[in-house]
């Protein structure tokens, strides 16, 4: 795995836990570098399974959300699966509100995010 500044990846069997470090993501060139490791971590992996762990995150820009939009189509496109937990009450309203719940399966504890990844299996 590649060394990253934004993200802790660790891998748990075929699930791909990725915790996102930094608390704000609002900064322009952060939410760049953020999908820069997104995409590299996504290069690295063939049928990739994704868990978000988003319990550090309080504050996500429009354009992060449209960097974890853009990277689930491409998960899907190789039959991956991204599933979040650990969603701030403030950001989940975000993803009820655009509608970004119907995108993403969102789980409560890290426990049901991983049962919802490996019921994809």
């Amino acid at each position: 795995m590649s060394d990253y500044q934004c993200i802790d990846v660790e891998q748990l069997d075929s699930i791909t836990k990725v915790r996102i470090v930094d608390s704000k993501i609002l900064d322009q060139g952060l939410v760049k570098q953020l999908a820069e490791e997104l995409q590299t971590l996504l290069s690295e992996l063939t049928e990739p399974k994704l868990l978000f762990d988003l319990a550090a995150v309080n504050f996500l820009s429009s354009a992060a959300l449209n960097n974890l939009v853009i990277l689930n189509k491409k998960v899907q496109k190789q039959n991956g699966k991204i599933v979040l937990t650990g969603v701030q009450p403030q950001i989940y309203e975000i993803f009820n509100i655009t509608g970004l719940n119907r995108w993403f399966k969102v789980t409560e504890t890290m426990d049901e995010a991983i049962a919802e990844m490996e019921s994809a299996d």
